[in-house]
């Protein structure tokens, strides 16, 4: 003891270490997946308008309908043939997500 500090040994601060580590990629949505309204919630107001049909969502902000083409990809069948009907795909799928949110 050192100045009312208490010295640990080496090897149980190891042991210490290996009880506490938790990868983080674990713990991070394993339970519930992210909705549109939570992923994209900066961006909402600029989605409403897209699916509103005010704003083409692919002229004024490509890098966000980029994130959304990469977050339907899983639920919807993009063929990548006809860029319009991808488009309009998207966007009922983005109208359908906002339709519960005020």
């Amino acid at each position: 003891m050192k100045n009312g500090f208490v010295c640990k040994g080496q090897e149980e601060v190891q042991k210490l270490d290996f009880l506490i580590h938790i990868p983080y990629n674990i713990c991070v949505n394993h339970y519930r997946a992210m909705t549109l309204t939570t992923k994209f919630k900066k961006d909402l107001n600029t989605l409403r308008a897209a699916a509103n049909k005010e704003i083409f969502l692919d002229v004024k902000n490509p890098k966000l309908y980029k994130k959304l083409k990469r977050y339907y990809k899983d639920e919807v069948n993009l063929t990548g043939e006809d860029p319009d009907a991808d488009y309009n795909t998207i966007i009922e799928c983005i109208a359908d997500d906002l339709m519960g949110v005020i």
